[in-house]
C-alpha cells in the first residue's frame, strides 16, 4: 500500500478483516439455505393439507404462512441477485456479493430458528396430524376436468319466467314486479330469463341490469344506471363518477321520460337502506314512461312492499320438484360408475334448491370415490341443519374439495365485489405465482384453464364468455359463494372485511391483500409491510409516498386512475424501491405521458400492463433491461410512435401487444455527433423472442417491411395468436400495404388470426390452409369483398364479418 493514501490504507484493512472475520456467515449460506427450503416445503404441504389438521395446527397457519412468505422473499432476491451479477455494472466485485450473502445468510437463520420452535411446540400435534395423514391417502379427491359442463343450465325456472313474462306484455303501463325468495333459489337466473327473451327485448327501447348487493353504494347504482342509458344511445359512457349524485338522477329521469325501459334491480337488501329506495321509486314512479317496467330480485319481501310492488306482482319461485332436481344434479354431475341410489338420496337432502344442487353436482362430476359420496351424505344429513344452511354446506364441501391452489385462486375473488375481469384477475395470480406455467402452456394460459375448472364447479359464473376462444373474459360470484370465502380468508388472515362485506384497512394491518376503495387512507400503507397485493377497486388511487415501503409487494393494479401525469411520475419514483414487484397495472391511466428510466429498477417485473393510457407518447428505452418480463401490453396507446430499440434482448416475452411496424426512415434519429444510430425495435428483432405466444401489432400507411424482415415471423415457432391494426383509409386492391402483406411469410403455427379495420378487398395470399395448417379461424373486422377460394374451399372458419 506504500505511496497510497493513508485514510484509504485503513479502510483496505477494515474491509479485509471483516472479509476473514465473517467468512463463516458466507460458507453457512448454503447449509442454512437448504434446511430453510427443506422446512418450508414442509410447512407448505401442511397448508396444503388443511382439511386433516388439527384446531391446535390450524391456529398457527398464519404464522406459516408468514414463514413462507418470507422464503418467498428470499428465494426471490436470490434469484434477483443471480440475474444482477449476470448483467449488473458491477457484478463482478467480490465484497458486492460476499455482503449479500451474509445479509441473508442471517436472515435465513433467524428465520430456520424461528421456524425450528415453533414446530417444536407443535411437536405432538404434528405426529397425530402426519398419521391421520397417512389414514387419509386412500379417500383424497381425485379431480377429472376434461368435461366441463355448461355454466348456465335452465331446469325448473322457465315456468317462473313465463309467468313474468305475460306480466310484462299484458299490460302496457309502469310496472314493478318483485322476484322473492331465500338465496340459491334461482332469482337472479329467472331475472335473466325475461331479461334476454325475444318477445320482451322489443317491447322495450331500453334494457338495464343494475347489481345491487349487500354492499350498497348510491353512486355506483346511480352511475351504472347513466352508464348504460349513455351506451344504448350510442353516446360515450363519459366520466359519469365525476358528477353528484343529483345530477345524475337528474340525467336518468330526462332518459325515463323519453322511452320505454326495463331496469333490473338484482339481489336489493332492506335493512338501513329502505328509506333511499322507497325515495326513489316514489320518484322516478311519478315521471317515467308509462312503458317503463322495474323488477327487483330481493330475499327480503318487506322491501318489495316498501317500493310499493302490488301483492299480486310478487313472485316467489318454489322449490325444484323431485323430477327437475335430478335433471338440474345429472346435467352437472358424471354418473359414471355411480350408485344411483346413493345419489337419489343426496339430490333429495338438497331440499330443491338450485344452488345447492348444482354445486353437489359439479362437486361428484369432479371426484371418483364413494367415500367422496358418503362424506357429503353425513354433512347434508346433519340435523336440524336449515334450507339456507345447506346451500351454504354444498359450497363448503365444493371449496375443500379443490386442490390448494385453486382454492388460494377462489380466495382471492373477494377482493372484488362485483364483476371483474378475468385477465386482471389471471394476471394477479400469475404475479404472486399461484399459477405457473407448466409442459408447452404458459402461465396466462393456466390461468384461464384454472377459471374454467372453477366455472365447471359452479363457485363461479360467467357473465361473458368470447365466442371465439370460448375463454370466460367476465366472471361473477353468487353472493353466497362471496359470502363463504370472505369468511375465510378472514380465518386466514388473508384480508379483513365488516359485516357488510366491505373490506378493512387500518394500521398495522395482517392482510396479505388489500381491495383499495375510496375512503380508505393511503398514509395507512406504511403500516402494511406484509401487504403482497394492492388492487384498485374504484377509480381512486392510493396515491402517497407510502407505497414505496410495501417492500413484499407482488401485485399492484392501479389502473383506470385519474391521476395527472406529475402524480404519475411521483408513483414511478415511488414504486422503483418495491425490487419484488411482478405485476404492474396502469391501463386506462389516461394522463399518462411517459414511463420513466426508473422502470429498469422492477427487476423482478414480469407483467406490466398499460393499455389504453392514450397519452403515453414515450416509453424510456431502460425497460429492455426487464430480463423476466413475459407480458407486455401497450395495446391502444395510439401516440407511442414506436417501441424502443433493444426489445429483442426480452427473451422470455410471451405476449406483445401494441408493436408498431414503422416506417424505414422513423427507424432512425440523429444523435448528438449527428451519427444516424436506429432508436426505434425493428420488425427483424421480433424475431429473437423465440417465446412469444401472442404478437398484436399496428400497421400504418407508413409502415415498411423490408425484404430481411420478410421471414421473420419463421422464427416465432411457438405464435399461437396474431392479431393485426389498420391505421389506415380505405385502400384499393393493388395498394402496396397488401402487396406487402402478401410477400410476409406468415408464423407457421398460429390458431387464431386477427385483421382489425381491414380494408382490403381480399385477404393476404398466405390465409389458406396449406400456409397455416392449424389455423382454428380467422377473424375479420371491416368488409372484405370477395374471399379467395382457398379460405372458403379448406375449411378455415371465418368467426367475423363487419361492415
Amino acid at each position: 500500500m506504500a505511496g497510497a493514501d493513508p485514510v484509504l490504507s485503513v479502510v483496505a484493512e477494515q474491509l479485509l478483516t471483516a472479509l476473514v472475520k465473517e467468512a463463516k456467515h458466507a460458507h453457512d449460506f448454503k447449509n442454512e439455505f437448504d434446511f430453510m427450503k427443506q422446512r418450508v416445503d414442509g410447512i407448505k404441504k401442511l397448508l396444503d393439507n388443511e382439511d386433516n389438521c388439527n384446531q391446535h395446527i390450524i391456529q398457527r397457519f398464519p404464522t406459516f404462512r408468514e414463514f413462507e412468505d418470507q422464503v418467498h422473499d428470499i428465494l426471490t432476491d436470490c434469484s434477483l441477485r443471480e440475474e444482477y451479477q449476470k448483467h449488473g455494472p458491477l457484478s463482478k466485485l467480490f465484497p458486492t456479493n460476499f455482503f449479500f450473502k451474509r445479509g441473508t445468510c442471517k436472515k435465513i437463520k433467524d428465520i430456520n430458528l424461528r421456524m425450528k420452535m415453533t414446530l417444536e411446540i407443535l411437536g405432538n400435534s404434528l405426529q397425530v396430524q402426519q398419521f391421520a395423514s397417512s389414514l387419509q391417502k386412500n379417500v383424497t379427491c381425485k379431480f377429472r376436468w376434461e368435461h366441463e359442463r355448461p355454466e348456465q343450465i335452465i331446469i325448473g325456472l322457465d315456468r317462473d319466467a313465463e309467468k313474468i313474462k305475460k306480466w310484462i306484455l299484458c299490460k302496457y303501463e309502469l310496472q314493478k314486479i318483485g322476484i322473492v325468495g331465500m338465496g340459491g333459489l334461482g332469482k337472479t337466473t329467472i331475472a335473466k330469463l325475461i331479461f334476454e327473451e325475444d318477445e320482451v327485448k322489443s317491447q322495450f327501447h331500453y334494457r338495464i341490469w343494475v347489481s345491487v348487493s349487500q354492499t350498497f353504494k348510491e353512486k355506483e347504482i346511480l352511475t351504472s344506471l347513466l352508464d348504460q342509458f349513455r351506451k344504448q344511445s350510442g353516446e360515450q359512457p363519459g366520466q359519469s363518477g365525476s358528477i353528484d349524485c343529483k345530477e345524475m338522477l337528474d340525467h336518468i329521469i330526462s332518459r325515463l321520460k323519453e322511452k320505454s325501459c326495463l331496469i333490473v334491480f338484482d339481489d336489493i337488501w332492506g335493512d338501513k337502506h329502505f328509506t333511499w329506495w322507497e325515495g326513489f321509486f316514489s320518484y322516478v314512479s311519478t315521471i317515467a314512461h308509462k312503458q317503463t317496467c322495474f323488477i327487483i330480485t330481493t330475499r327480503d319481501k318487506e322491501v318489495a312492499y316498501a317500493i310499493q310492488v302490488d301483492e299480486l306482482r310478487v313472485h316467489e319461485p318454489k322449490f325444484l320438484n323431485e323430477k327437475d332436481s335430478w335433471s338440474l344434479f345429472c346435467s352437472h354431475a358424471s354418473l359414471e360408475d355411480a350408485n344411483l341410489e346413493k345419489l337419489g338420496k343426496i339430490v333429495a337432502e338438497c331440499g330443491g334448491l338450485p344452488l345447492a344442487i348444482k354445486t353437489i353436482g359439479g362437486l361428484l362430476g369432479s371426484s371418483f370415490h364413494i367415500d367422496n359420496w358418503n362424506a357429503i351424505w353425513i354433512n347434508l344429513c346433519k340435523p336440524n341443519i336449515t334450507e339456507e344452511n345447506k346451500v351454504t354446506t354444498s359450497l363448503h364441501l365444493s371449496y375443500k374439495a379443490l386442490p390448494p391452489y385453486l382454492r388460494q385462486c377462489l380466495l382471492c375473488f373477494c377482493i372484488y365485489p362485483e364483476e371483474i375481469q378475468a385477465e386482471k384477475l389471471i394476471h394477479w395470480w400469475v404475479g404472486e405465482e399461484f399459477i405457473q406455467g407448466k409442459d408447452s402452456k404458459t402461465a396466462i394460459e393456466m390461468g384461464f384453464e384454472s377459471l374454467s375448472k372453477l366455472v365447471s364447479t359452479c363457485l363461479v359464473e360467467v357473465v361473458h364468455r368470447q365466442d371465439s376462444d370460448e375463454r370466460v373474459y367476465k366472471y361473477k360470484l353468487h353472493d353466497l359463494v362471496r359470502g363463504l370465502i370472505i369468511q375465510i380468508a378472514k380465518v386466514k388472515e388473508l384480508c379483513s372485511f365488516d359485516e357488510e362485506g366491505n373490506q378493512n384497512f387500518h394500521k398495522d394491518s395482517r392482510a396479505r391483500w388489500l381491495g383499495f376503495r375510496s375512503g380508505m387512507d393511503a398514509k395507512l400503507l406504511k403500516g402494511s409491510p406484509k401487504l403482497r397485493a394492492l388492487l384498485m377497486t374504484s377509480n381512486r388511487a392510493p396515491f402517497h409516498r407510502n407505497l414505496g415501503s410495501l417492500r413484499s409487494l407482488r401485485a399492484l393494479d392501479l389502473s383506470n386512475n385519474t391521476l395527472d401525469n406529475n402524480q404519475l411520475m411521483n408513483l414511478f419514483s415511488w414504486i422503483s424501491s418495491i425490487k419484488r414487484l411482478a405485476y404492474l397495472n396502469l391501463s386506462g391511466a389516461k394522463q399518462l405521458q411517459e414511463v420513466p428510466h426508473s422502470i429498469c429498477k422492477l427487476r423482478n417485473l414480469q407483467l406490466l400492463i398499460l393499455r389504453g393510457c392514450s397519452m403515453l407518447s414515450k416509453l424510456s428505452p431502460s425497460i429492455t433491461c426487464l430480463k423476466k418480463l413475459t407480458v407486455m401490453d401497450l395495446y391502444s396507446c395510439n401516440k407511442l410512435p414506436y417501441l424502443p430499440r433493444g426489445l429483442g434482448r426480452l427473451s422470455q416475452l410471451q405476449e406483445l401487444s401494441g408493436f408498431r411496424v414503422v416506417a424505414q426512415d422513423n427507424r432512425r434519429s440523429f444523435c448528438l455527433s449527428k451519427i444516424k444510430t436506429r432508436s426505434s425495435c425493428s420488425v427483424h428483432e421480433l424475431g429473437e423472442l423465440g417465446e412469444l405466444r401472442v404478437l398484436r401489432m399496428l400497421w400504418s400507411k407508413e409502415s415498411e417491411i423490408t425484404e430481411e424482415e420478410q421471414n421473420v415471423f419463421l422464427k416465432l415457432q411457438k405464435l399461437k395468436v396474431l392479431a393485426i391494426d389498420f391505421d389506415t383509409e380505405k385502400l384499393s386492391e393493388g395498394d402496396s400495404m397488401l402487396r406487402m402483406l402478401d410477400r410476409l411469410s406468415p408464423p407457421p403455427r398460429i390458431e387464431q388470426l386477427y385483421l382489425r379495420h381491414y380494408h382490403h378487398k381480399r385477404l393476404p395470399a398466405w390465409v389458406n390452409r396449406q400456409r397455416l395448417p392449424e389455423l382454428k379461424y380467422y377473424c375479420i373486422n371491416y368488409h372484405v369483398e370477395a374471399l379467395p377460394d382457398s379460405c372458403t374451399s379448406d375449411g378455415i372458419p371465418q368467426l367475423t364479418r363487419t361492415s
